[in-house]
C-alpha cells in the first residue's frame, strides 16, 4: 500500500530553505541538556535575527555596538507570537538561554533592550553525539547534469549516511546554490554567467529578508506576502512599499494631531491599535487589485499612498470609536478630521474636472 501524503519528499524536492536551522550542538552537547525545544526554538530564531544585523552591519555599519559587536531587538511580544506561547513564558526560556550562556541582554535607553547572541559550544570529543548523521556525504561530489540527456537519473541521494561529527565545522549540507548549479549546462562560460546570477538574486533576496524580519514586530509577514510578488525580487520595490505605507500612516496621524488628539496617544501606533496589524494585509491586497490587474490607475504610486493613508485614518477612527468614550472633545476631533477629508476630496474631484475642460 502506497503513501497518499501530499508534497511528500524525494529526491527532486528535498526543502530548500523554509526551515528554521537548530544547531545540533544544543542537542549534542550536554551542557545544554536541561534545555527544552522551546528554548532551543527561540534560540534559533535570535540565530536568524542575528544573521540579518550582521548582514546590515557589513552593508552600512548599522546594529552594532559601541565595541562593534552585532545586537538585534526582538520583544517578547513578537516571540511568544511565533512560538504560541504567553509572554511570561518567553521570559523564562531568556532566562534558561542566558544561564547557558547562549544570550546576554542588556539595557539601551528606556525602553528597548539589545540581546547578544552566542554560538553553542561544540562536545568534547569523547562525547558520543546523539544525532551525528549528515544530509550527504563529503565524498559525493556536485557533478553538472545535463539536462537533454535521455535516461538520465537523479544524481542527488539522501541514502548515504555520514556520521563521523555533528560538529558546525564537519557539516557538509548542499546549499541550494550548488543544487542549482548542478543542474548547469558543463560549460564553463555558462557555468559562471549563471553562477553570477544567483550570487545576485540571493543577494537580494537577503536584502527583502532583511527588511521583512526589521518590521516584524510592525508589518505582519501575510502584509509582506501581499505585494512582494509585484516587487519581481528587487529589494528597492520592497523598500518602496514599506516606505510608502509608513508614508501614509505618519499622514494619517498628523491629520489626528492636527485635530487635537495628544501625538503621544496610544491609539496612533501599531504596538497599541491592534486594527492596523489585522487589515493591513486585505488594504494591501485591494490597492494592488486595483493598481496591477484591473489597470485603472493612471498614478500607481499617488494611490497607493493615498489608499494606505485613507486605511490608517479609518482603522484609527473604529479604535476611536470602539475603544474610547465619545466625549465632545473627542467627537469635535472625528469631525474635524472627517471634515478634513471631505475637503480634500472635493478639491481632487475639482482639479480632474478642471483637467477634463482643459
Amino acid at each position: 500500500m502506497s503513501t497518499n501524503l501530499d508534497n511528500i519528499m524525494t529526491a527532486t524536492n528535498l526543502p530548500n530553505g523554509n526551515y528554521i536551522p537548530i544547531d545540533l550542538n544544543l542537542i549534542n552537547n550536554p551542557q545544554y541538556e536541561n534545555l527544552s525545544i522551546e528554548a532551543m526554538m527561540l534560540h534559533a530564531l535570535y540565530t536568524m535575527r542575528m544573521t540579518c544585523s550582521i548582514y546590515n552591519s557589513q552593508k552600512d555599519g548599522s546594529w552594532l555596538d559601541e565595541a562593534g559587536k552585532p545586537y538585534i531587538y526582538f520583544s517578547n511580544e513578537e516571540a511568544a507570537a511565533l512560538l504560541r506561547v504567553s509572554e511570561r513564558k518567553v521570559t523564562n526560556l531568556k532566562n534558561t538561554l542566558i544561564a547557558a550562556g547562549l544570550i546576554q541582554i542588556l539595557r539601551h535607553g528606556l525602553k528597548n533592550y539589545r540581546i547578544y547572541v552566542a554560538n553553542p559550544k561544540t562536545p568534547e570529543k569523547d562525547i558520543v553525539v546523539q544525532l551525528s548523521f549528515k544530509n550527504y556525504t563529503s565524498t559525493k561530489s556536485v557533478k553538472t547534469v545535463e539536462n537533454d540527456l535521455p535516461g538520465k537519473e537523479e544524481e542527488l541521494s539522501t541514502v548515504d549516511r555520514d556520521a563521523e561529527s555533528a560538529a558546525a565545522n564537519s557539516q557538509n549540507l548542499l546549499t541550494s546554490t550548488q543544487k542549482q548549479l548542478a543542474n548547469q549546462n558543463t560549460r564553463e562560460t555558462k557555468a559562471t554567467n549563471n553562477a553570477a546570477k544567483i550570487a545576485e538574486i540571493s543577494q537580494e533576496e537577503s536584502l527583502i529578508d532583511g527588511l521583512s524580519v526589521r518590521y516584524a514586530h510592525l508589518l505582519p509577514q501575510q502584509a509582506f506576502n501581499r505585494f512582494l510578488p509585484f516587487c519581481e525580487g528587487n529589494y528597492r520595490k520592497a523598500r518602496w512599499f514599506v516606505d510608502t505605507i509608513f508614508k501614509a500612516k505618519y499622514a494619517s496621524s498628523q491629520q489626528y494631531i492636527n485635530a487635537g488628539l495628544p501625538a503621544e496617544a496610544d491609539v496612533l501606533t501599531f504596538e497599541h491599535n491592534d486594527y492596523f496589524k489585522t487589515g493591513i494585509s486585505d488594504a494591501i491586497a485591494k490597492a494592488i487589485e486595483q493598481m496591477y490587474r484591473y489597470k485603472t490607475v493612471k498614478n500607481p504610486e499617488g494611490f497607493f499612498f493615498a489608499f494606505m493613508k485613507g486605511f490608517f485614518t479609518e482603522k484609527t477612527r473604529q479604535y476611536l470609536i470602539d475603544h474610547y468614550q465619545l466625549t465632545p472633545e473627542l467627537q469635535q476631533t472625528l469631525s474635524s478630521v472627517q471634515l478634513t477629508i471631505q475637503q480634500k476630496n472635493t478639491q481632487q474631484k475639482t482639479r480632474k474636472v478642471a483637467q477634463n475642460l482643459s
